[in-house]
């Protein structure tokens, strides 16, 4: 009837998870709860019902967009300071970054071109926290190069802006950004959410990708 009220309250898995997506860090802080407080103001029809939980739905995914979006500026500001800070502690010198905020610090040369998008790139890695902790390297799997196409989304997107700037035979460290790694998701006990990285890599080859198999697989390695 017009002039009651509710409040609801659901849990925020059963927004995010069929759509595939994480609980953004700030719902979890909250307990991972929303709550919605409601009036009725009116009775309407069953159209002008459909209507007005589409545009509720339109402004919730809205505002949504928006704090996980200064979430995510919070937590980029905070990288940025926690990886100049390893610079430093770490004297890594002659560091240079990407547009994207990734930091590679060239300790061998290579030669030739750079790899363009679409390019298969072969690589030695080892992949570690801050702290040290490593968490995955070319030589858990068996010691050959990891091989991926570069721009196809199959590897974290550090990785594609880092080895970006890389050429054949280079030697590199990669200091790559929470966001630019598995955000606020992290992969699994290995990796913590919010976690910057570090890679030391090897480009062992840059060529031109053969063709995809029909209903083909991207390679295995570093998980996405």
């Amino acid at each position: 009837q017009p002039g009651d009220s509710a409040v609801f309250r659901f849990n925020a898995d059963s927004l995010f998870k069929p759509q595939g997506r994480p609980v953004p860090g700030f719902l979890k802080k909250s307990g991972n709860v929303i709550v919605i407080n409601v009036k009725t103001d009116k009775l309407i029809s069953q159209q002008e019902e459909q209507a007005l939980e589409q545009t509720l739905q339109q402004k919730m995914m809205a505002e949504q967009q928006k704090q996980m979006q200064a979430y995510a500026e919070t937590q980029n500001k905070k990288d940025e300071v926690t990886l100049q800070d390893y610079l430093k502690k770490n004297n890594l010198t002659g560091a240079k970054k990407t547009p994207g905020g990734v930091y590679y610090i060239i300790t061998q040369p290579g030669t030739g071109a750079m790899p363009k998008a679409g390019q298969q790139v072969s690589l030695q890695y080892k992949g570690m926290l801050l702290s040290g902790k490593e968490f995955d390297s070319s030589a858990k799997h068996g010691g050959s190069p990891f091989s991926y196409v570069t721009g196809r989304g199959q590897v974290i997107p550090g990785w594609d802006e880092g080895v970006a700037m890389l050429n054949k035979g280079a030697k590199a460290t990669l200091l790559i950004p929470s966001s630019l790694a598995y955000g606020e998701r992290g992969s699994g006990p290995a990796i913590p959410a919010n976690s910057p990285l570090r890679f030391d890599i090897e480009v062992v080859d840059i060529k031109d990708a053969p063709a995809a198999p029909a209903g083909g697989m991207a390679p295995t390695g570093p998980p996405q």
